[in-house]
Parts: C-alpha cells; sequence; structure tokens
C-alpha cells in the first residue's frame, strides 16, 4: 500500500490525517524530526507519496528535515508540505528557500488536508 507520512508531535493533528486517509493510504506518524528521518530512510522504495511536516517539533525539528531532503536530493522524489502553527513571516520564508509545495497552516479542516494531500501526491507523480 502506497504511504503518507506526517511527521507532527501533536496526536491531533495525526489522528485527523490518519482518519483522512485510512481508506486510501497506509498513515506513517513521526513524533519529531529525527523518526521522520529514520522512517524515510526506511522506506526508500518510492512507497512514500508525500509528506507533511510540522516545522516546529522536539529532538530534531522540521527545518533539519528539510536539510536532509535537501542533502540527499529527494524533494523531486518526495513531494513535502510543511502543516504549522507557527505563521512567522521569517520561518515561511526560510521553508519556501527548500523546494517545498506548499503550507497548510494550523488548525486544519478535513478538506484542506485532502486537498493539500492531493496537491503533493499529483505534483509527485509528475517530477
Amino acid at each position: 500500500m502506497k504511504k503518507i507520512l506526517v511527521a507532527d508531535d501533536s496526536k491531533i493533528i495525526s489522528n485527523i490525517v490518519e482518519r483522512a486517509f485510512k481508506d486510501q493510504y497506509e498513515v506513517l506518524v513521526a513524533q519529531n524530526g529525527k523518526e521522520a528521518i529514520e522512517m524515510i530512510k526506511n522506506n526508500i522504495d518510492d512507497s512514500i507519496l508525500g509528506v507533511l511536516l510540522d516545522l516546529n517539533m522536539p529532538e530534531v525539528d522540521g527545518f533539519a528535515v528539510l536539510d536532509y531532503f535537501k542533502d540527499n536530493n529527494l524533494f523531486k522524489r518526495i513531494p513535502v508540505c510543511i502543516i504549522t502553527g507557527d505563521v512567522q513571516k521569517d520561518r515561511i520564508d526560510r521553508a519556501f528557500n527548500y523546494d517545498i509545495v506548499d503550507v497548510l497552516a494550523k488548525p486544519f479542516t478535513f478538506d484542506s488536508v485532502r486537498e493539500e494531500v492531493e496537491k503533493i501526491i499529483n505534483l509527485g507523480s509528475i517530477r
């Protein structure tokens, strides 16, 4: 089964994503950037269709995950959408310095997260 990865330390956010996609994809959940990087390494076989990535996480933050993507040329293989409650312009601008697809502000609805995942999956299929 194809997978999407949600990297967010909020159980509420990961539960919303899991419920929204349980019938379509296996949803991998990482509580921090370190777990996200490990899951990406363990699923490097193109089974991850896209990543929803929080910037503010304990241990290893989302920017470290973005650096990992950049250093390993993964943006072309796995599209990334930032999900964040931090709407500080400098952090959002910094995120757009990476080859991300979009930023989805928290809180989000089922419909908005479904639209965003469809966008990253469609973009991933044409990359």
